[in-house]
């Protein structure tokens, strides 16, 4: 069986928010085990706030309607179904006490289809959040590729490979780039007064497949 590997690096620019994009700890992933948690992730705008608040660190429901194009009101009851799956939570009060701040409970998540095989209607939950992430995936590449401008069009860069793996070597394989990506994640940004320093996406699929 025949593997293709596709990692991809891309500039995404988000607006209204900025964080310094740096966890300190390796326990800042966490594994979803609970269908509920997946199932919010299942809904393309709850997942594009999820990747708002996790460039944001933290931030208002004004900014992240501003940052993601929703009215308020709709971000607001996005934020609370993903509150009820234990996704994000509150953060401490802004000065104005009028606007709610959110955060991620925590900045990573990771899950597998296994988790969720023999729960009922888990292998729907499962496809669906999977789509949801495939297409962001790919509106976010194909975004950058119509519209990249040096120098970014040079720096960014994409790979693909056909691979002969076991499913044991796989998944080394995959905790190898976790490692290397979430390395540098968690690195201490440079405090150099770079000014072209922007928020990258980097992402890798990796599974069985054939020409």
């Amino acid at each position: 069986m025949c593997v293709t590997v596709c990692p991809q690096i891309y500039l995404r620019k988000y607006s209204c928010i900025v964080g310094d994009m740096r966890d300190g700890t390796p326990g800042d992933v966490r594994t979803l085990h609970h269908l509920g948690a997946l199932a919010a992730l299942g809904n393309p705008d709850r997942a594009r706030l999820m990747d708002a608040l996790t460039v944001a660190g933290t931030s208002t429901t004004s900014a992240l309607a501003a940052a993601v194009g929703l009215a308020t009101g709709s971000v607001s009851h996005h934020l609370k179904v993903l509150s009820r799956a234990g996704l994000v939570e509150r953060a401490e009060p802004a000065r104005d006490r009028r606007q709610s701040q959110w955060k991620l409970v925590t900045r990573g998540y990771a899950w597998t289809p296994a988790e969720f095989r023999d729960q009922p209607a888990g292998q729907a939950t499962v496809r669906a959040a999977m789509a949801v992430q495939v297409d962001r995936e790919r509106d976010r590449a194909q975004e950058f590729v119509l519209s990249a401008d040096a120098p970014w069009d040079e720096a960014a860069f994409s790979g693909h490979y056909w691979l002969r793996l076991t499913p044991a070597e796989l998944v080394e394989l995959g905790h190898e780039i976790d490692e290397l990506l979430l390395r540098w994640r968690r690195r201490e940004i440079p405090d150099d007064g770079a000014a072209d320093r922007q928020t990258v996406l980097a992402f890798a699929r990796a599974f069985p497949s054939q020409p």
